[in-house]
């Protein structure tokens, strides 16, 4: 592959790189990816990238004698070709080393590079040293890799030896120089060159656009930002809008035969959904992905086309003949979910081969995902089920090796691996707890939190023999590498719990888009947009399909718009506004409303303390006691829930913000996983200084439970009233039985006289 790329320069590339600061304006597209884009007949675009070394590898870059170096992993888009590599390292070596004998070696994909010697005039003190790399060994995924060969003496020495160590210092880093290569217009490679795996970064794709685009052209973005949302994943994804003229960069077009972004006025009118990939009028380096119909239906069926990522598009062009659903979806099929009616294999929990073994002297920690919807119901203390079936190289000694369990890191359980085995199976029980028992705010338990990113981590400890125990006894002693791996049958079982949330849960919109994600297509999802959105409110309509596309790993290729509220009371849909709220909900508790032209105004609750998870049970939680109007300068947003007054069983999640700068705030925070950690309850207020998330709507619950875990789960609450059941149910039932067995006496009497 590496030949192929430098002798081949003119296969496949891409240029999307997206802007360093990518959490600028929302509707900034104008910049261009690489630091020197030029003409058509002028040199490929190039740009610097560095990669902190800090942010490559593991926490602990400290090498020592014993031990595997440290490993740092890094990857290259496939449509860019590094030019020069270099390693820049900072460090600072143990004062006992011998510099003669000691030194650092450098592999890249397992090749020795470079070998960086140590100043024997600054031991102990901070070196330098800049390690020029063949830029011809790298390929899309990529290892460096750092290796300690180090003495502290000539003789009789212990390998073990706590003296043995150099520490990589935090501002180490991989330096590339790229250059971007010229594509061909193959739609084959889809999302490439849109979206590359192999770019760590977050996605920034803008999408453009006719002025004023319509429903249909909206929705249309909505769905093509779904899809390469979903794509992106974990990376955050952004998607800004521009209107007639595109970016110099990689970009959408959405277009009609009637109605279509300026610089396409010449552009032969299309015959059918058609899709097609054309280079930037300005430059070959950037290429633009043109989505059109001859009417708005057309569009519509052009843009599912791309999201549901058909294999059949190729070549330049290709025009959508029969798009036809044959069955819908169901709920909680997310791909991204793992199921909750089966027992379910770490085989389908992996994301790439071999990700399952580890090895080395000592083995890298075997990480796993699990997902999982946030309304699923777990309390009452109960247990899942995790079956493990792992295999190892037996230790040398006894007693003294282990297999650690950790998940969101709590420690789970610790196994040990004895000498004479090489396997081990357990039966391992989750406990759940349930915040109704623990008091903690959140749906939580010890070792999951339902509906995020849950991560179950395996680290196989080995106890080494190494060194020497009797100084006067040298020997030498080779190491030797273990092998470990967690079979792909194991099994995690989360059947038999129901689907069950307070609501508004604004919390769980923030970590999984729930309720909308309660179907991956979006098929039960509304969304209310202004009559004439501004390019801030599609630029907040396209990053919240896409963030939500990203949680569910599906696109939204089934959501609705509409601009009409009363369209919207008649829907039998969870909605998403985008803007200020109806009139009609204006009484609502939880209401923001923001206005250039008004006084913004906002209820507040008596109290902004959290709210005790056994409030989440109770009719209502704070009252609101203050409604306040202000006028003020500085960006402001808010993430308002409640319940839909006109359809039982359904939410409003309302997206609010009046300015340009108000909806950057708005996309910035949605971007940021921290900061939509701290959203939560029904009103989360965004502003420079922070998020404040209060509890001012009424509670209502979404899903079903059996009667009798219903009325379990909502007298839990009232341990009063539990025990005056119980004892109006004991009397009862004591009165029953007294008066049977009363009538069973006289009868008998009565026999017996007779």
């Amino acid at each position: 592959m590496t030949f192929v790329r430098w002798l081949l320069p003119a296969i496949m590339a891409t240029l999307l790189a997206p802007s360093a600061a990518w959490a600028q304006e929302a509707e900034d597209v104008s910049s261009t990816s690489f630091v020197n884009a030029l003409p058509v007949d002028a040199t490929p675009p190039t740009r610097q990238l560095n990669h902190p070394l800090k942010q490559l590898g593991t926490d602990d870059a400290t090498l020592r004698s014993i031990g595997d170096g440290a490993r740092f992993d890094f990857s290259v888009r496939s449509d860019e070709l590094v030019t020069k590599a270099a390693l820049d390292l900072h460090f600072i070596p143990s004062p006992a080393l011998l510099s003669r004998v000691s030194h650092i070696k450098a592999y890249l994909n397992d090749e020795l590079v470079g070998v960086i010697p140590i100043d024997s005039d600054r031991l102990g003190q901070s070196q330098r040293h800049r390690l020029p790399l063949d830029p011809r060994l790298i390929r899309d995924f990529n290892r460096l890799r750092l290796r300690m060969i180090g003495h502290y003496t000539d003789i009789c020495e212990d390998p073990a030896h706590t003296s043995l160590w150099i520490d990589i210092a935090g501002d180490s880093q991989l330096s590339l120089t790229l250059e971007a290569l010229p594509l061909t217009n193959e739609l084959a490679r889809l999302p490439a060159p849109f979206f590359d795996d192999s770019d760590s970064r977050a996605l920034e794709l803008p999408i453009v656009l006719p002025e004023p685009p319509d429903l249909a052209m909206q929705r249309a973005g909505a769905m093509l930002a779904g899809y390469f949302g979903a794509e992106s994943g974990w990376r955050g994804q952004r998607f800004p809008v521009a209107f007639d003229t595109p970016p110099r960069r990689h970009s959408l077009v959405l277009a009609t035969n009637d109605r279509r972004p300026g610089f396409l006025e010449d552009h032969p009118p299309v015959d059918g959904p058609t899709v097609e990939l054309i280079s930037h009028p300005d430059t070959p380096y950037v290429k633009l992905l043109l989505v059109m119909g001859r009417n708005n239906e057309e569009l519509i069926t052009a843009a599912k086309a791309v999201a549901i990522g058909t294999p059949l598009l190729r070549g330049q062009s290709a025009v959508i003949k029969q798009l036809v659903q044959l069955a819908p979806r169901v709920p909680y099929d997310a791909p991204n979910w793992i199921p909750t009616d089966r027992p379910v294999t770490f085989g389908e929990l992996i994301d790439y081969p071999q990700q399952l073994l580890t090895e080395g002297l000592t083995p890298h920690p075997i990480e796993l995902t699990v997902d999982l919807p946030p309304d699923l119901l777990t309390w009452q203390g109960e247990d899942i089920a995790l079956d493990v079936d792992y295999r190892y190289t037996p230790p040398a000694t006894k007693g003294d090796s282990r297999l650690d369990i950790s998940i969101n890191d709590r420690f789970l359980e610790s196994l040990p691996m004895m000498p004479q085995q090489g396997e081990g199976q357990r039966r391992l029980s989750l406990p759940l707890i349930d915040t109704l028992l623990t008091g903690q705010q959140d749906v939580t338990i010890p070792v999951f939190k339902v509906g995020t990113q849950n991560r179950m981590r395996f680290m196989f400890r080995y106890a080494n023999r190494l060194g020497n125990a009797e100084p006067d006894s040298c020997r030498t002693l080779v190491p030797v590498e273990h092998l470990a791996n967690i079979d792909e049958s194991s099994t995690l079982d989360f059947t038999g719990y129901p689907h069950y949330i307070a609501m508004p849960a604004l919390g769980a919109f923030a970590s999984a888009g729930f309720p909308f994600s309660r179907l991956a297509d979006l098929a039960d999802t509304l969304v209310v947009m202004p009559e004439t959105p501004s390019r801030a409110e599609l630029v907040s309509l396209f990053n919240a399909i896409g963030r939500i596309g990203a949680q569910t790993g599906y696109p939204g290729t089934e959501v609705s718009l509409t601009d009409d509220w009363e369209v919207a009371a008649r829907e039998a849909k969870d909605i998403l506004a985008i803007g200020n709220l109806p009139a009609t909900l204006a009484d609502s508790p939880a209401v923001v409303r923001f206005n250039d032209q008004a006084p913004d105004r906002i209820r507040l609750s008596r109290s902004r303390a959290e709210v005790s998870p056994l409030d989440k049970l109770r009719p209502s939680t704070h009252l609101t006691t203050y409604d306040v109007a202000l006028t003020a300068h500085g960006p402001m947003a808010a993430l308002v829930g409640l319940e839909s007054p006109w359809q039982d069983q359904r939410s409003i999640i309302a997206l609010l913000a009046a300015s340009q700068e108000d909806h950057r705030l708005l996309n910035t925070t949605l971007a940021d996983p921290q900061s939509m950690e701290s959203i939560h309850g029904s009103l989360a207020l965004l502003r420079a200084s922070g998020i404040t998330s209060e509890h001012v709507e009424e509670r209502y619950f979404v899903g079903k439970l059996p009667w009798l875990a219903f009325l379990q789960y909502h007298l839990a609450v009232y341990p009063w009233l539990i025990a005056v059941l119980a004892l109006a149910v004991i009397l009862i039932v004591a009165v029953i039985l007294w008066w049977t067995l009363r009538y069973i006496s006289a009868r008998r009497l009565r026999s017996e006289g007779d």
